[in-house]
Formats: C-alpha cells, sequence, structure tokens
C-alpha cells in the first residue's frame, strides 16, 4: 500500500500539473488525510515501551538517532569537495536532510505489522522523528543565515514591463492597464489609480465589467448584470476624462469572473492588472481559492492588488518591505517608485533582519541594495533605508506603516512539505494593517 500510494501521487502529479486543482489537491490531503495518517500511527505507540526506549533501551535509540545524524553528515560532507561548496552550505545542507516523519514512520509501520523490527526499534524510531523534527530546524535557521546570497541579475533584467512577442503583436500598441470593476464603491479609487499609471507610461486603461454566463443568455439575471455593467463602464470613462486618460470600455460575458479577467487581459496585451481587494476567507476560498489567486495563476502580466483607503493621488509616502535581494523583489521596488512618480510621493525600504545577523552582514546588504537602485533610472528616489533587526517581521511591518499612507508588498507563497498552504508575513500584514496596501504579484508567483 506504501508503494502504491507514491505510485499514485506520481500519477497524479503528472495528470493535474501546476495550476490551481494541484493546490487544492494538495490542500485536501494535507487537512484531510495526512491528520488520519498521523492519528492512525499515533495509536499504535505502547506508551510504556516508549518511555523504556528513553531508559532501559537508551544506548539503542541513541544509536539509531546517531547513526542518521553521522550518515547523513557524511552524504552532505562528501559534496563539498565536488561541488565546491563552502562549510555552511554543507552544513545547511545537512540540517535540511535530517527530519524523518512522513516516510520513515510509514516504513517503521509495515515494518512493525510485519514482524520485521521490534516494538523496541519502533519507539526508537519515534524518538528519532521527535529528535530530527526539532533539531532539523533549528540548525538550518543557524546556518543558512552564513550563506551569502548571490548577486541579483542585472537592472535590465527585471523590467516591469516586458515587451511584446513581435510575432504575435505586430503592430506595437500602447500600454495599457487593464481594470476589472464590479464594486461601485472601489471604482473610483480603482479608476484613478489606474489612470495615473497609465499617464505616466503615456498609455490607456481598459475598465472591464464580467457578466456571469447563464444556459440561457435571454435570462433576466444575465440582462439585468449587463444593464448594470454598461452603466458602472459609463461612469469609469466618465471618471477617466477626470485624469486626462484614454479609457477603452470592455463589456464581456464569461462563464468564470477570473479566467474572464485573464482572457481579456491577453486580448487586450495589457502591461498590468489593477484589481479591488476582496476579502474572502471563509471554507469555499479555502478549498476552492479566490478570484484573486486564479488570477495570479493565469495572468500574463503583472497584477496589482489593492485595498485603498484614500484617493491615490493623496498618497504620499509610501513603504515597501525587502527582504532578499532578487529580481522579484527589485521589480516590487520599481512598482512602487512607478507609482509614487505619478504624483511626486516618497518611497521608502523596510528589511527585518534576524537579530543575530553579524552587522558587517547588514551594512553589505545595505550597501548593495544602494548600488542596485542607483543603477535603475527612476525619477523617485528612494528617501530612506530602514533596516530593524527583529524575529518577528509581521509586527515590524506594521508598526513601521503606521507611519506612512501605503505598503506595498509581494505576493508570495509558502508551502509546507504536504502542501498545506501556511500563513505568510505577508498574510498576517494585510489582516492587521491600517493603512492602504497593494498586493503586487507576478504571473505564475
Amino acid at each position: 500500500p506504501i508503494v502504491g500510494a507514491f505510485l499514485a501521487g506520481l500519477a497524479v502529479n503528472d495528470v493535474v500539473g501546476d495550476g490551481p486543482v494541484k493546490e487544492k489537491v494538495e490542500f485536501v490531503g494535507s487537512v484531510l488525510f495526512i491528520p488520519f495518517f498521523f492519528v492512525c500511527m499515533g495509536l499504535l505507540l505502547d506508551i510504556p515501551v516508549f518511555l523504556e526506549a528513553l531508559t532501559k533501551n537508551l544506548g539503542l535509540t541513541v544509536a539509531i538517532v546517531g547513526g542518521l545524524l553521522l550518515s547523513k553528515w557524511l552524504a552532505a560532507a562528501l559534496m563539498k569537495p565536488i561541488y565546491g561548496f563552502r562549510w555552511p552550505q554543507v552544513m545547511t545542507m545537512w540540517s535540511l536532510s535530517l527530519p524523518q516523519v512522513a516516510a520513515t514512520l510509514a516504513a517503521a509501520v509495515v515494518g512493525l505489522q510485519a514482524d520485521i523490527i521490534s516494538s523496541r526499534v519502533f519507539n526508537a524510531v519515534i524518538v528519532l522523528m521527535l529528535v530530527t523534527s526539532l533539531l532539523g530546524p533549528l540548525l538550518t535557521s543557524h546556518y543558512a543565515r552564513q550563506i551569502q546570497p548571490r548577486a541579483v541579475s542585472k537592472p535590465d533584467a527585471w523590467d516591469l514591463w516586458p515587451e511584446s512577442d513581435p510575432a504575435a503583436w505586430p503592430v506595437a500598441s500602447p500600454f495599457t492597464v487593464l481594470v476589472p470593476i464590479y464594486n461601485p464603491v472601489t471604482q473610483r479609487y480603482l479608476i484613478e489609480m489606474a489612470a495615473l499609471i497609465a499617464r505616466q507610461e503615456k498609455g490607456q486603461i481598459v475598465p472591464l465589467n464580467i457578466a456571469q454566463a447563464h444556459v440561457h443568455m435571454d435570462d433576466s439575471q444575465l440582462t439585468l448584470a449587463l444593464k448594470k455593467g454598461r452603466q458602472m463602464l459609463l461612469h469609469a470613462e466618465s471618471l477617466s476624462q477626470e485624469f486626462n486618460t484614454p479609457a477603452r470600455t470592455l463589456l464581456r460575458v464569461d462563464d468564470d469572473i477570473a479566467e474572464g479577467i485573464s482572457r481579456a487581459a491577453r486580448e487586450q496585451n495589457a502591461n498590468l492588472i489593477v484589481m479591488g481587494w476582496s476579502p474572502e476567507q471563509g471554507l469555499r476560498a479555502r478549498l476552492f481559492g479566490t478570484l484573486i489567486d486564479s488570477v495570479f495563476w493565469a495572468a500574463h502580466c503583472p497584477v496589482a492588488v489593492t485595498r485603498l483607503l484614500v484617493e491615490p493621488i493623496d498618497v504620499r509616502k509610501i513603504l515597501v518591505p525587502v527582504k532578499n535581494l532578487t529580481a522579484a523583489a527589485m521589480r516590487t521596488v520599481r512598482f512602487a517608485q512607478m507609482f509614487a512618480s505619478t504624483h511626486r510621493a516618497e518611497v521608502s525600504l523596510l528589511h527585518v533582519c534576524d537579530r543575530r545577523t553579524p552587522p558587517s552582514q547588514i551594512a553589505s546588504f545595505e550597501a548593495q541594495l544602494t548600488s542596485l537602485l542607483e543603477e535603475v533610472e527612476s525619477p523617485t528616489q528612494i528617501r530612506s533605508i530602514i533596516i530593524i533587526p527583529s524575529p518577528h517581521p509581521a509586527r515590524i511591518i506594521l508598526e513601521t506603516s503606521q507611519q506612512y499612507d501605503m505598503l506595498v508588498l509581494r505576493s508570495m507563497r509558502r508551502r509546507t512539505a504536504g502542501g498545506l498552504a501556511v500563513s505568510s508575513v505577508t498574510e498576517q500584514v494585510i489582516q492587521q494593517v491600517n493603512c492602504s496596501v497593494v498586493l503586487f504579484g507576478e504571473p505564475h508567483s
């Protein structure tokens, strides 16, 4: 059964590929099947024998745990001369390979049921799982911090608006910002932000309204949705005229709203999608994903998801947290600079590092960041670079953002080994921040 489960997993992975379906399969497995598996395995544990593994059979337990630690270390050390690794890289590789949980437990259970191993060995394996699952992350956090990150790619590789495919678009099209509108309350701020960006890039905006399709095209609900959509588009067109930005409205009938947005963006050769924030936190959103998740998965261009509390033109101070000097992180900074340049706002960068980070490494990070920013031509210069050592990045970001009008965050997804999406710093900040927020994401992020 264990081998069959692995083969079934390989088959499912090959069929679903990378996409929303895989995300839902991993979610169901992580919240349903994996917990049940561990509960069933835990019921097989013999508590008195387990205590003996820590007392009478301590020698056997230490031998098993020590044998694993030594063998994993030897495997990592052998790679040092082959690949030219430094010791921090070797120790990080070793610590990452230490945790033994699901596969180890499955093999031990099969061995116990088949009388291949005794209950003494089985309980020693339980101790092994406990030790390695705690020791691995602690060692990784210690040694990974000592690895010097690779230099970020050159500035010309982090262009926010990549050139269109000449074969697909033989005629150069103007810079286009697609704005899906479905909420009259947030419509004005969305149109204003999109218009400011489009005007800065000498382009146009495309206000989009999608009426969800029904079985019959003469359905009264569809007719009402189309009428309401036309009214919202007329209002959006009048709003764009206030900012002297050309607008080309688009009314679309589609079965799925997220797919309709992504398809319309591709058809219009949009350079950016500006959307409103949809706080869906229910069970349905967890199982099937939100509209924003689906657009991030399918869109061909960057997506800016906004929650605007003030008019965009009134935003004067913008804060951008930067964790690492990667091309994706620098593109988020460039987006903030570009938006700030539309009305001469100020941009500050915030980096939260570990308290044990050496001062020399902090100074090196700041120098590299300053050097990268100087290589990029931008009408908006960075006002300040703030570096704060703390083990709680979300709390620092929330406290610092109280002095700013807008917070620009990069869309990132974190997963456990089982595939479950866990709470990231970005998600924690979004739930508690009191200023305007822009969540900037790139395709397939």
